[in-house]
C-alpha cells in the first residue's frame, strides 16, 4: 500500500465530489451572470466526474498493486525532471496576469516543444501558434467564454 497516493486520490475525490454537487444545478435554466462564467452546466460536472473515477482508480491500483522498493525520487535526476515540469509551469499561471491566457499558451507550448520535446523550430513555431489560435476558436468563438486576455489585447484580440 501506498499511504501518499492513497491520501492524495482520496482528497482529489472529494474535491471531485464537492465539485459535483456544487454543479447540481446543471439543469436549472438559469446561468451564471458573471462574464465568462458558465454557470452550473454540464462541462464542470463532468469533468469533476472524470476527475473522481481517475482518483478512485488510482486509490485502487495504490492499494493493489505492492509497493516498489526504490522510492520516487531516488536520485537527484528525479527531481530535476520534476522541477522540469514544475518551475515552467507556476511561471505560465504567473504571466496571465500580462500576457493574458493566449499569449501565455503559446509562449508556454513553444517552450516545451523546444526545450522537452526538442522538435525542430518550424513545429515549435507552429505550435506555439496553432494551439492557441485553436483554444481561441474553440472557447471564445464556439462556446463565446471569455478567458483572460493579455496587456495588448486592444490590438491584439488575445
Amino acid at each position: 500500500m501506498r499511504p501518499y497516493q492513497v491520501g492524495t486520490a482520496a482528497a482529489i475525490f472529494l474535491i471531485a465530489a464537492v465539485a459535483m454537487f456544487d454543479s447540481r444545478a446543471a439543469w436549472s435554466p438559469v446561468r451564471g451572470t458573471a462574464p465568462g462564467d458558465v454557470g452550473a452546466s454540464w462541462y464542470p460536472f463532468w469533468t469533476a466526474a472524470v476527475m473522481g473515477l481517475a482518483a478512485a482508480g488510482v486509490a485502487y491500483r495504490a492499494l493493489v498493486l505492492p509497493q516498489p522498493k526504490v522510492g520516487v525520487f531516488a536520485s537527484r535526476s528525479s527531481v530535476v525532471a520534476v522541477l522540469n515540469l514544475v518551475l515552467p509551469m507556476f511561471l505560465y499561471a504567473l504571466s496571465f496576469q500580462w500576457l493574458g491566457f493566449y499569449l501565455a499558451t503559446g509562449v508556454y507550448m513553444g517552450f516545451f516543444a523546444a526545450y522537452l520535446g526538442r522538435y525542430r523550430f518550424y513545429w515549435v513555431i507552429a505550435t506555439a501558434v496553432i494551439t492557441p489560435l485553436a483554444i481561441f476558436l474553440l472557447f471564445e468563438v464556439a462556446f463565446r467564454l471569455l478567458l483572460p486576455k493579455s496587456i495588448f489585447y486592444p490590438g491584439i484580440p488575445f
